[in-house]
């Protein structure tokens, strides 16, 4: 299972990551910017295919 803290930094580092919500973009509770959150994140998977892809990145860095 992936940390909540883990998918925030993920979703911060996502060019296409797209908010279910506008209120997640300014707020630091539960709708704080995340995978989760975002409308492409479906059923636990990023339906644009690019959560390994920004895994490889980060782990790079």
């Amino acid at each position: 299972m992936i940390s909540k803290e883990f998918k925030m930094v993920v979703a911060q580092n996502c060019l296409d990551y797209d908010a279910k919500y506008a209120i997640t973009m300014f707020s630091m509770g539960t709708l704080s910017e995340s995978c989760n959150n975002c409308k492409n994140f479906i059923n636990g998977e990023c339906s644009k295919g690019l959560f390994d892809e920004i895994i490889q990145i980060i782990s790079r860095n």
